[in-house]
């Protein structure tokens, strides 16, 4: 039996600190690997990343993006002229890396905690403006308790430290909620719109901050209808802005006075918690897999097998031929021996950029040997692919070294096509 040829590959956004794969990704990516899907671990400001050899991007722990928000920015729009989708959409992406949507959810009727957004020159008079309180401030572009601050409005060692903050920045003021050190802070999953987990995230003693590098700690917990109702009508405040069709959301909040309020929507690169969660991992390999069969209908049929040597192995001839990227493994085809054809077909020059194309023909020997890659396509696909070859070429079945039976294009003869 031939070996299983991975028709889909996801590329999963990573940081340079956080390269690899990480505890909490495990499980997922084991499950994508049994539906045929394989999932590359890609440091998203890496410049050697070729993006367009993938389906799609996953955008997991790229927890410094807000560091290098323009690059940020920038990188989604090369995914988007490159016709790589990811996951979530680009266009949520981009809204949900800067917290002042919070203020939008507000227009809608959503219960946040107060919130005020100002530039860094304005910190000092808008906490003058206020009542003597404990508040927290952070840049509307940030993560991980990044240049955040807690103190009281009235505290001059507070407000001196608020004079160091960054003045290319803005930033949020929160009036501090004490529940978060009594209660915790919710962290409710949702994959494709229905809810699957939850936790409660709680600080250290002595702290307020409950990301696990500040000390935090994680428990799987239980919401009650009242929160779950909350978050539901968060999403479908999302919904109507446009941004729906959502495949992981994570909802924080805290509960005070008995009402949910949002803290954040985490729908960039949230912590989904799965590590504990085998059934939630699985379930949302599944739907990134329906997902990824909703983005490349026409990888869903693929029946046939296509070696190639030569030009549609280069992502754009993809592109142009098959309207996707292909994924699939080194082969060889033994046997064969391979030269250079002189192409005058101008509009195949112009979809290779090359003016002459590899061509292989039998060699009768044995030590003869062609290395490509084998593509696993459909018949649609198939037919596309003979389009794009000149008439120098004819397809026929061949067994490759792996033993998989494939179609390939040899040099023109005679001979009738044969089923593989």
């Amino acid at each position: 039996m031939s070996a299983a040829i991975p028709t889909r590959r996801l590329a999963f956004a990573t940081s340079a600190e956080l390269p690899s794969i990480q505890r909490d990704d495990a499980r997922l990516a084991s499950t994508l690997e049994q539906l045929g899907i394989t999932p590359v671990f890609c440091i998203w400001n890496d410049p050697t990343v070729d993006w367009s050899a993938f389906d799609a991007v996953l955008i997991r722990t790229i927890w410094d993006y807000y560091k290098h928000h323009h690059a940020f920015l920038a990188w989604l729009d090369q995914l988007d002229r490159r016709g790589v989708p990811t996951v979530n959409d680009s266009r949520v992406l981009r809204w949900n890396s800067d917290k002042r949507y919070l203020l939008e959810l507000a227009r809608l009727d959503v219960a946040i905690i107060p919130t005020r957004v100002v530039g860094a020159h304005e910190l000092i008079g808008a906490l003058a403006a206020m009542s003597a309180q404990p508040v927290v401030i952070k840049p509307t572009i940030s993560g991980g308790a990044w240049h955040t601050l807690r103190g009281h409005t009235d505290d001059a060692a507070f407000l001196q430290a608020v004079t160091r903050l960054p003045i290319d920045l803005d930033y949020l003021i929160q009036p501090f909620v004490p529940e978060v050190v009594s209660a915790g802070e919710w962290s409710l999953l949702y994959f494709e719109g229905e809810f699957s987990h939850a936790v409660i995230k709680r600080p250290a003693s002595g702290d307020y901050r409950v990301q696990s590098e500040h000390g935090g700690s994680v428990a799987p917990a239980e919401p009650d209808t009242t929160t779950l109702a909350a978050a539901e009508r968060a999403l479908a405040a999302l919904a109507t802005m446009g941004y729906g069709d959502l495949a992981y959301a994570r909802i924080d909040g805290v509960v005070c006075d008995g009402r949910f309020l949002i803290m954040e929507l985490e729908l960039l690169e949230p912590s989904l918690f799965l590590a504990g969660q085998p059934q939630a991992a699985e379930r949302f390999a599944r739907q990134l897999s329906a997902r990824l069969g909703r983005l490349h209908p026409g990888a869903a049929a693929a029946t046939e097998y296509l070696f190639s040597y030569g030009t549609l192995q280069v992502a754009a001839v993809q592109l142009a031929t098959f309207g996707r990227r292909l994924a699939g493994r080194p082969d060889r085809l033994d046997g064969y021996r391979r030269e250079l054809l002189r192409i005058d077909d101008a509009q195949v020059v112009a979809t290779s950029g090359a003016s002459h194309h590899p061509i292989v023909h039998d060699s009768g020997n044995p030590d003869d040997s062609v290395s490509g890659t084998v593509f696993r396509i459909s018949a649609a696909e198939l037919a596309h692919a003979d389009a794009y070859e000149v008439d120098d070429y004819r397809r026929v079945a061949v067994t490759l070294a792996s033993g998989t039976r494939a179609w390939v294009y040899v040099r023109a003869a005679p001979n009738s096509l044969t089923e593989p």
